[in-house]
């Protein structure tokens, strides 16, 4: 849906470019176009659940009613939820791939501690900046990125200046009136018609847009607010090269069936909005999305799963060279569990990070190992992710 034309369209032409101008040195010739989302899913997403390995001797004795037996076959053993019909034909197309086992170095199980050392790119000790911030501070052109949600997330934080934020409205829309009110108000104060300026741009290139009332609170168009405006700032002619969209909501200790086959399907329709919105630009986007950790190998008494270690990433985009399984099985045998519980991680997520920063946008293979990552040559970038 295209944004209104209207009195307040016009007025706030001018203001887009307040939030998504580029700043610093121009995009580099090989990587002008290109665009990366990451989405994060807290509460640590069930990759077992999402991807099952349906040909693992065990799975079936382990999950036994966590399976969904309708899972699209795809490839080398695994099948796709059935609430998730658009990435499947995307994996078919070529445009999704999916990465087994992956996990970050942290081998606990706290929802927080976990989440802030997946963005903060640490290994043990949290910091107050984000991996991507840093890596916007050391990026190869001159990148800017966008964080879609109600508050800014650790992994864009720091002391990089070309970082924006966007939220979906949660009151009614001002009416044309009382915008021209505002702006008129605000015209000799510099601080204020500045704020109010960058807000009512952000908000034009977003198209304006609320939650959408058929999707509800946990229903199939929860996250597709948050992926168009995700997808309207990227496809700005100067618009930014980066999107960050957190999705709460996928800690599924009881009832796991029926909540992931929600969470499931509106992230499959949030992902199709996305690529409609991007259009053209889809060919040269990757999307990642991640989680804090995987869930156990067995089932609770709650029909759900609790906190585990090995998860799942999702890759998507005309940019991914997909129809793939990347990583090692580290098979379901009891000896091969990390902690006799688990899945056992065989793909680092500094790792997969590392490959589409470099691989994707151009950044250098030294500032990912040592500034962005500090400290993780020994989780060298993957390769042939793009």
């Amino acid at each position: 849906m295209l944004p209104r034309l209207s009195r307040r369209s016009m007025l706030l032409t001018g203001c887009a470019a307040v939030l998504v101008a580029p700043k610093g040195r121009a995009a580099t010739p090989e990587s002008r176009g290109r665009k990366l989302i990451v989405v994060i899913l807290r509460g640590a997403a069930d990759g077992l659940a999402i991807l099952p390995k349906t040909d693992d001797p065990d799975i079936e004795a382990y999950r036994g009613l966590l399976i969904d037996q309708k899972a699209a076959p795809l490839s080398d053993g695994f099948a796709l939820h059935s609430a998730m019909p658009t990435l499947a034909a995307m994996y078919r197309a070529g445009e999704a791939a999916f990465v087994p086992a992956f996990a970050g170095p942290y081998r606990e199980r706290s929802h927080f501690e976990a989440q802030d050392l997946l963005e903060c790119g640490e290994v043990r000790k949290v910091v107050s900046d984000g991996w991507l911030n840093r890596a916007l501070q050391k990026a190869p052109g001159g990148y800017s990125a966008v964080s879609i949600g109600p508050a800014q997330p650790l992994i864009l934080r720091g002391a990089a200046q070309n970082v924006s934020s966007w939220s979906p409205a949660v009151l009614p829309e001002a009416s044309d009136d009382t915008i021209v009110r505002l702006m008129d108000l605000y015209e000799t104060d510099p601080v204020l018609k500045q704020a109010l300026s960058a807000a009512l741009g952000a908000d034009m290139v977003a198209g304006g847009m609320a939650m959408d009332s058929k999707g509800g609170r946990g229903g199939p168009a929860q996250y597709v607010p948050q992926f168009e405006a995700a997808g309207r700032f990227l496809a700005q002619p100067d618009g930014p090269e980066i999107a960050v969209v957190s999705l709460e909501g996928w800690d599924t200790h009881t009832q796991q069936n029926q909540m992931l086959r929600q969470r499931l399907a509106a992230l499959d329709n949030a992902i199709w909005r996305l690529k409609e919105t991007l259009g053209e630009i889809w060919k040269t986007s990757t999307l990642i999305a991640v989680s804090e950790f995987g869930r156990t190998v067995r089932g609770n008494g709650g029909q759900g799963t609790d906190h585990g270690t090995g998860g799942l990433a999702i890759l998507a985009g005309g940019a991914v060279k997909g129809g793939r399984m990347l990583g090692d099985w580290p098979t379901l045998k009891t000896a091969a569990l990390f902690e006799n519980r688990d899945l056992m991680p065989t793909v680092d997520s500094r790792s997969v990070f590392k490959g589409l920063l470099r691989d994707h946008l151009g950044w250098a293979t030294r500032d990912l190992n040592g500034f962005i990552f500090p400290d993780s040559a020994n989780a060298p970038p993957s390769v042939g992710l793009v």
